[in-house]
């Protein structure tokens, strides 16, 4: 496969609610996984370059809770809390997330991000399940692509610096 299509971001609409992004890492599920899980790793690529995230919060276990804070150059902070419901290393977490910043807090939502590997390389799919397909629609409006295919850039980056 060319290497080119390892940057490839699909974004699908399973259904009304959720929202499914998949991408292609050269690299084995289990670096991939501890990228997306492990503090150390997630605040070099979650997020976009506009904001610093000054903290990083991780308690990887079922029950567990994680808190993402992201600040802007102007100190407007956008806050990602949640508390996973299943982490099966390095196949399959599931978590409850919620976003809040000034005047918006959304309604939580479902996402489960599956690493099925192949050839030593992964496959990430991770899905997005709003309680409704207006808060569906509103997060994809949101220009999530814009967001999501550079943080998968330099996630692949973060990845191919740990092997």
């Amino acid at each position: 496969m060319d290497a080119r299509a390892d940057k490839t971001l699909r974004i699908t609409t399973p259904s009304d609610f959720e929202i499914a992004m998949t991408r292609q890492f050269d690299a084995p599920r289990r670096l991939v996984f501890d990228a997306m899980t492990r503090p150390e790793y997630v605040v070099r690529w979650l997020g976009c370059d506009a904001f610093a995230m000054p903290v990083c919060e991780i308690d990887l276990r079922v029950g567990g809770t994680y808190r993402f804070v992201f600040r802007s150059a102007d100190g407007i902070e956008h806050v990602l809390t949640g508390t996973y419901r299943e982490v099966v290393r390095p196949e399959r977490v599931v978590f409850g997330e919620t976003i809040s910043m000034p005047g918006f807090t959304s309604d939580e939502y479902l996402v489960t991000s599956t690493l099925v590997e192949a050839g030593g390389r992964t496959t990430l799919t991770t899905t997005i399940k709003h309680p409704t397909k207006e808060a569906r629609d509103g997060h994809l409006s949101s220009g999530i692509e814009q967001g999501v295919a550079p943080a998968y850039d330099r996630l692949a980056d973060v990845v191919a610096g740990m092997g």
